[in-house]
């Protein structure tokens, strides 16, 4: 039924495939063929076009290995390299260097030219400090303010390091005896505000850091003097605002670090004089815009983070004319939209991270500009789509598709097609043969009827989803963003979410009606059809509205509950607080649970009911206590393996937790349709009656071969028992089934004088008969 359909949506799909690889050209340039189409690139010494996602994945597909060349992003390295620097006490204990300097002072240790004298509790610097000392650390001392009284004139000092010294104020030129200081590290103090001119006769200072201080004011001369500083750290001070021209004095800056700080936007033209500034890292602050009148003179810049900000949008030109700009980190902001034009100008930006961010509408023309790009991050594979001509996108799946294929693992597709055959094969027998077969408990029949439809519809969406992987292998990306917005994968979402509620909900009414014809046999009055179905009308009228919402376009769900992923669940595992994930929450954590809950609840009552009763039987009591038993275990386990793994999945996701994407594939794609599978063999195909049905379908299609009537009633095996010599071994296993499976009742007898006994029995037949269905 499905053949017709998929065999027109596969060839219109083709030649949609086709007409989207076409590239496009504007009218000034001549139009050339290229070498390899969008999405593959060539290899250097063949014609052979690699795709995309082969690219850097440890695999040679070109035969001179020029797909695993360059996987490198060496601009991602040097910026995380910067990102994290050594601390200048981290080889101390590694050097063994004897000591070269006289005299020593006594709070102090030495190695090589190198003294020490952290952590001694001193108020200044020791007034006898060697002359030739090259490197002085007087960290983690008490030092509340410092002043050039302090430090004795040493031209031999280089580099000075007061980290946690408590120092809340740095007078004027405080280091002017020390004249060739090259590296200040300030780190971890009290300073509040840096003056003008405090620094000024430190003109060969390289490298100076005052991060962790609470900073709030810099003066717009603070370094004023500093012409060759390299290196100037700002990192968690508590800077709300960049005074105009506060760095127009670093001329030969090439790092600053802005980050963590509290800038809700960038002074205009505050870096218009550092046109030798090659790294500026402005993260974890809290900018809102971005404008191309911050970077203006940043000629030189080839490396700018900005991420974890509060920017929504990337407006058209926002980062300006910076044409030597290789890494471009906004990673962990708000923005949703980026302009066509909003990377014009970065004509050499070789690496692009946006991951972290709501980023759900943009266009090929946003990345089209960026022609030297070789290496982009997004937070969905799918988002490649947008940069084929980027040879490196990650990531390359989400664990369930990827840039080749709807389902990326051989043994997904294996899996959806397995479970897909065996939920449909046996749901349809349930059917058919409960039409077929005349039931002694219609309700209960009606009840599994519709159980069984609601699986069926699991089937059909699995099938749906294994036949689209095969219409799209090997060429997933060129379809993923219109497959996920479609109307077929609203459809096959909405199967997905009508067959799992309306199982659960149809479960749950079997429950009840078990739980009261045990528990409660004669106070219930006779179950009809009629109440039956008023109760499927109302589970199936509920499923139906559960899952028809999403798609009715409310403003709540947007576009992509279904379509958040390429199976087009609504589970929103990978992106926990996506749009209404309130709503998914409800379904897979509220919903299915408290069902959940609830059947066990009803379970365990009816077993101990069932096992605490004193009747007697002619059956064996302890092997049908088991066998129920047995039974009761397997449905409440497999209802538990199939529900409560994903909400506990979902919870832990919910609470920060990563989920491995392997994980979250299998959870999809196999567990949650599996008990699909699982409730026509729980339910109906290893229950007693079924048996006892299908033993005496096959005996009456031996019997009909061979020319023999058959005596169906369980008072006429000896009818059977006469015939039993013409029969295989086969067709005995059969008898047995007709002639052994007694209808389960009360046949103790009753005296007149025993009442009582006899109304015990009456009740304790009505729970027997109702455990015939659940055997």
């Amino acid at each position: 039924m499905l053949v017709f359909p998929l065999v027109l949506f596969c060839l219109f799909h083709h030649h949609c495939s086709a007409a989207f690889l076409q590239v496009e050209s504007s009218s000034n340039v001549q139009e050339i063929e290229p070498r390899c189409p969008p999405g593959q690139f060539p290899c250097n010494n063949s014609d052979t076009c690699v795709e995309q996602r082969k690219n850097c994945d440890g695999y040679n597909d070109c035969e001179d290995g020029s797909d695993e060349m360059g996987c490198d992003d060496h601009n991602r390295i040097k910026y995380y390299n910067n990102l994290f620097r050594k601390r200048p006490d981290e080889d101390r204990e590694k050097e063994n260097k004897g000591c070269e300097l006289k005299p020593v002072p006594s709070v102090c240790t030495c190695s090589g030219f190198k003294l020490f004298c952290d952590r001694q509790n001193l108020e200044r610097p020791p007034s006898d400090l060697p002359s030739n000392v090259q490197e002085l650390d007087l960290s983690e001392n008490i030092f509340e303010f410092l002043d050039s009284e302090h430090f004795s004139f040493n031209e031999h000092l280089q580099t000075l390091i007061l980290k946690g010294s408590q120092v809340t104020l740095i007078n004027k030129d405080a280091f002017k005896n020390l004249p060739i200081l090259k590296s200040l590290y300030l780190t971890n103090n009290e300073i509040g505000s840096m003056n003008e001119g405090t620094m000024a006769t430190n003109e060969d200072l390289i490298f100076l850091d005052l991060s962790y201080n609470p900073l709030t004011v810099l003066h717009p001369q603070a370094f004023v003097g500093l012409k060759n500083l390299r290196t100037l750290d700002l990192r968690h001070c508590s800077l709300k605002s960049l005074q105009p021209g506060v760095f127009d004095s670093l001329v030969n800056l090439e790092i600053l670090y802005l980050d963590n700080n509290k800038l809700t936007s960038i002074t205009k033209f505050v870096f218009q004089k550092l046109e030798n500034l090659e790294m500026l890292y402005i993260s974890w602050n809290k900018i809102e815009t971005v404008h191309y009148t911050y970077w203006v003179g940043l000629k030189n810049l080839k490396t700018l983070a900005i991420s974890e900000n509060k920017i929504s949008a990337l407006e058209a030109h926002s980062f300006g004319n910076m044409s030597e700009l290789s890494k471009l980190d906004v990673i962990g902001n708000q923005i949703k939209i980026i302009s066509p034009d909003a990377f014009i100008g970065l004509s050499s930006l070789k690496s692009l991270s946006l991951q972290k961010n709501e980023l759900k509408k943009a266009t090929k023309s946003v990345f089209e500009p960026l022609m030297s790009l070789e290496y982009i991050y997004f937070d969905d594979f799918h988002m490649c789509s947008l940069a084929l001509h980027v040879r490196v996108c990650e990531p390359r799946g989400d664990g369930i598709s990827s840039i080749a294929h709807l389902l990326d693992s051989v043994v997904l597709r294996v899996s959806v097609w397995l479970v897909a055959f065996v939920a449909g094969l046996g749901n349809v027998a349930v059917l058919v043969g409960r039409f077929l077969f005349v039931e002694p408990n219609e309700v209960h029949s009606f009840y599994i009827k519709n159980l069984s439809l609601a699986d069926l519809l699991m089937s059909v969406y699995l099938f749906f989803i294994a036949a689209y992987d095969v219409v799209f292998r090997g060429e997933y990306i060129h379809h993923e963003t219109k497959w996920r917005h479609s109307w077929q994968c609203n459809l096959c979402g909405f199967l997905s979410t009508l067959s799992s509620e309306s199982s659960i909900l149809i479960l749950a009414v079997i429950t009840t009606d078990r739980y009261m014809s045990i528990i409660h046999p004669l106070s219930v009055k006779k179950r009809t059809l009629k109440s039956a179905g008023a109760a499927m009308s109302i589970a199936w009228s509920i499923a139906i509205l559960f899952s028809a919402l999403p798609i009715l376009n409310l403003g709540y769900y947007g576009d992509e509950f279904y379509g958040n992923n390429g199976v087009c669940l609504p589970l929103h595992i990978h992106d926990p607080f996506g749009q209404a994930w309130e709503y998914s929450t409800f379904l897979f954590c509220g919903l299915n649970f408290a069902a959940f809950l609830y059947i066990l609840f009803a379970y365990i009552s009816m077993f101990f009911t069932i096992s605490h009763s004193k009747i007697g039987l002619r059956c064996t009591q302890q092997q049908q206590d088991r066998n129920i038993a047995k039974r009761f275990f397997f449905i409440v386990a497999t209802d538990f393996l199939c529900w409560v793994p994903i909400v506990f999945i979902k919870v832990i996701a919910m609470g920060g937790v990563p989920i491995q994407e392997d994980l979250y594939a299998w959870v999809a794609v196999f567990l949650l349709p599996v008990n699909s599978a699982i409730n026509p063999i729980l339910y109906t195909l290893t229950t007693k009656l079924f048996k006892q049905h299908l033993a005496k379908m096959v005996y009456n299609f031996k019997a009909s071969a061979t020319g023999d009537s058959v005596t169906p009633s369980c008072a006429r095996n000896h009818s059977l028992r006469s015939q039993k010599n013409s029969f295989s071994q086969a067709d005995h296993n059969n008898i047995a089934l007709v002639m052994g499976k007694n209808c389960l009742g009360c046949r103790q007898p009753v005296s007149r004088n025993n009442s009582s006994a006899h109304m015990g029995c009456r009740r304790h037949s009505s729970k027997r008969t109702t455990t015939t269905n659940i055997m």
